[in-house]
């Protein structure tokens, strides 16, 4: 898998973010983490590694 295909852009209306897992079989996935994420920021799953861009700025959430 190359580097942009191992980023998923989200925007504000996506959160609060979480991942679980990359893959789309719910067997084959890992437990729901919910990443902590700052605006026009990125967070990576400890999990899989899959890197999500926040594109746009949060407001509201904490």
């Amino acid at each position: 898998m190359s580097d942009t295909e191992n980023i998923i852009h989200i925007t504000p209306e996506d959160l609060p973010l979480y991942c679980t897992g990359s893959q789309t079989e719910a067997w084959n996935g890992h437990p729901r983490v919910f990443l902590p994420i700052q605006s026009f920021g990125a967070a990576e799953c400890p999990y899989c590694g899959v890197v999500y861009q926040l594109n746009g700025e949060v407001k509201g959430h904490h």
